[in-house]
């Protein structure tokens, strides 16, 4: 049966799999590409010039979703819709133009290594095989029903490069194989199990730095993942960058101990020592300046170091601002609700200043976006009430857990109090159970509100009271869920040596704390509330006056408090409560919103719109509801987190103000649109 198809394609897959069509008898209306990016090295076939060869017509649009571009594809109503490697993604507005569907090859064993480059995440995390599957293109990447697959083999020397070949000429046979089913209708896809594999980003240049501390089966996997004519793993020696081009995984002679990056010459081979103690054979090297050393030219380079050796930089501390080292031990850090704001900083941290590996879910990844790439972060799409099979899995596989998962907005306790209680409460339960289970250590986010109405000068996690108001005010239904938590964790330990730390944030304020482009009133926290009524000059409405006061903790200094916890050095943390806060931060709402528009006025983009900003009173029944209620003051002791952390706050107000401004620069025309 004969059929009409746009085609979206690019690279060699591309290529091969355009071939197929054509092959099949499919009449090919238009083939979409790319121009190729002259800051890119192209060692892949042209798709343009083999479709011109062809007699095809090509476009080569900046946007392909671009309503005059969708028009275009409307208009040729074409049967199928197909991508090959084409490196943008589709609307549905461009799917929806197929009238028998739209179908996407990509280079991986769906559900596994969905994204980007796939065949080099695969080398890189190990895998044995990889492969390529035809499928059903949705709306969400890579997770439409599978129509046909073919793995490939990947041996522990290959490269990407050796992989991807490998996947070009299984492309081609899984389209072939597929075609006549898809023209008479037969085709049977099979959907997906998301659950089954994860997203991945795309790399980048600066990703193939070697961080010789690690073991030597992820320093070789590095090097093959980038190897020509990707641009290369890299480390430096004496200032001067130096591409390891290519490593070899063989039995290693008999060499001495040395630190991680030394290098040696033994058998007539070159050799560099990882941080397993393992020697690895380097077998393609090209320095800055210089031409690539192979063989013997380059056993004679590294034999030529004092007494044998030379040393390349470990690699290992690279962070990007100076911050104490933790130690390198390895740990797995599983940290549900990793989007959110406590849980996007805490992993930039972890990946920046550790070996420790993350494992974060969450129902959205804007946050982490700039993480999804690193090999040291995986990342899974889901729900905590939902998918307790990877939970409970990586419950097991992980050393320390983090449940960061919670409504924490006082607008919600009121309206929608059940909710708060099932989320922050009934869903977190089976995680603790879970971590008594396979003794694990649970690091739990408990919240300075616990302490209620308590009229302490200073909050003692282990003297004061908590005290919460009356049944009549929901507001208290936050608190009390995660205080019942606190209590059952503290008897999970004292009954069953449950290894736990309970941290308690006080008003944690940075980055990413909130969206300003929220325009509903009480939907945000107070930080963010303000920026966004100062960037679109709105009113800010003070609830009972705004005399509360809240000592504001910037949050690297919470996150740097929270990875000494992590860490838990000769068990410091363990069976302990912390105040995280900054007492010295306490400051009234009123006083808060006079100091953020004293700020704004500083910014040009800010100034004009903050001008015209009133501050009103508002009661709390108006702002929130009848089920509200406040405290007065809220200040934390933190002698004892100070003392066995080793720890103290650094950020004054002024400073966590002016880093918060600056961060959402970027974002104000966006959300002055939401007043227009």
């Amino acid at each position: 049966m004969s059929a009409t198809a746009v085609v979206f394609a690019y690279h060699d897959v591309g290529c091969r799999c355009l071939s197929a069509l054509l092959a099949a008898g499919v009449r090919v209306a238009l083939v979409v590409t790319h121009r190729d990016n002259p800051g890119e090295t192209i060692w892949f076939a042209s798709v343009e010039r083999m479709a011109r060869e062809a007699g095809l017509e090509v476009a080569i649009p900046e946007d392909p979703n671009d309503p005059a571009f969708v028009a275009r594809l409307a208009a040729l109503a074409p049967d199928f819709l197909f991508s090959f490697y084409y490196r943008q993604m589709l609307s549905p507005a461009v799917l929806a133009t197929a009238r028998r569907g739209a179908y996407n090859l990509h280079g991986s064993l769906l559900p596994k290594y969905r994204g980007r480059v796939p065949v080099n995440w695969a080398v890189l995390r190990g895998e044995r095989e990889t492969g390529a599957t035809l499928h059903e293109m949705v709306a969400k990447p890579d997770a439409g029903a599978i129509v046909g697959q073919e793995a490939v083999p990947i041996g522990e020397n290959d490269t990407a490069a050796d992989v991807f070949a490998r996947v070009v000429d299984a492309a081609g046979r899984v389209l072939e194989r597929a075609v006549p089913a898809l023209l008479d209708g037969t085709a049977a896809p099979v959907p997906q199990d998301l659950s089954a594999g994860s997203y991945f980003g795309g790399r980048r240049p600066e990703d193939g730095r070697i961080d010789w501390s690690r073991p030597a089966r992820e320093v070789h996997d590095l090097v093959r993942a980038v190897a020509p004519p990707y641009p290369g793993a890299f480390t430096t020696l004496g200032g001067r960058t130096v591409r390891i081009l290519r490593t070899w995984w063989s039995s290693p002679p008999a060499l001495p101990a040395a630190p991680p990056g030394s290098t040696a010459a033994a058998d007539g081979r070159a050799w560099a020592c990882c941080g397993d103690g393992r020697w690895l054979e380097v077998r393609a090297v090209r320095a800055e300046g210089e031409p690539t050393l192979e063989g013997a030219a380059l056993a004679g380079r590294f034999a030529a170091g004092e007494a044998g050796m030379g040393q390349f930089d470990s690699g290992a501390d690279r962070a990007p601002t100076p911050r104490k080292k933790l130690p390198t031990m390895t740990k797995r850090i599983c940290i549900l609700g990793v989007n959110g704001f406590i849980g996007h900083h805490l992993s930039q941290r972890i990946l920046a200043d550790t070996p420790w590996e993350v494992y974060g879910m969450d129902m959205g990844s804007d946050r982490v976006a700039d993480l999804l790439a690193h090999p040291r972060f995986h990342f899974f799409e889901g729900d905590i009430t939902i998918n307790r099979e990877w939970i409970e899995y990586h419950i097991r596989k992980c050393d320390v857990i983090l449940p960061l998962v919670a409504i924490a907005t006082p607008a919600t306790y009121v309206r929608e109090p059940l909710k708060v209680f099932e989320l922050d409460f009934e869903a977190n339960l089976p995680i603790v159970r879970s971590c008594v289970k396979h003794g694990k250590r649970i690091l739990f986010p408990s919240t300075s509100e616990v302490y209620g109405m308590c009229r302490d000068a200073e909050f003692d996690p282990y003297a004061s009271e908590l005290v919460l108001g009356p049944i009549d005010k929901q507001r208290w239904i936050y608190s009390c869920s995660k205080q019942l938590m606190d209590r059952v964790i503290w008897a999970y330990g004292a009954m069953e040596g449950l290894d736990f730390t309970l941290f308690r944030p006080f008003n944690w304020i940075g980055a990413g704390l909130d969206s300003i482009h929220t325009a509903k009133e009480g939907s945000s926290r107070v930080i963010t509330q303000f920026l966004g009524h100062i960037v679109r000059g709105e009113p800010i409405k003070l609830v009972d006056g705004g005399s509360q006061k809240r000592a504001f903790t910037f949050v690297d200094d919470g996150i740097a408090a929270l990875m000494r916890i992590i860490e838990n050095l000769d068990g410091v943390a363990t069976g302990k409560i912390y105040n995280i806060g900054n007492p010295a931060n306490n400051y009234s709402v009123r006083e808060l919103a006079t100091m953020m528009l004293e700020l704004a006025a500083s910014y040009p983009e800010y100034r004009d719109n903050a001008a015209r900003v009133r501050i009103v009173e508002v009661s709390s029944g108006e702002y929130y509801g009848k089920g509200y209620q406040d405290v007065q003051n809220r200040v934390p002791k933190i002698e004892n987190t100070m003392r066995e952390l080793g720890w103290a706050p650094q950020v004054d107000m002024a400073t966590a103000l002016r880093r918060i401004f600056d961060s959402y620069r970027a974002a104000i025309d966006d959300a002055r649109a939401l007043s227009a």
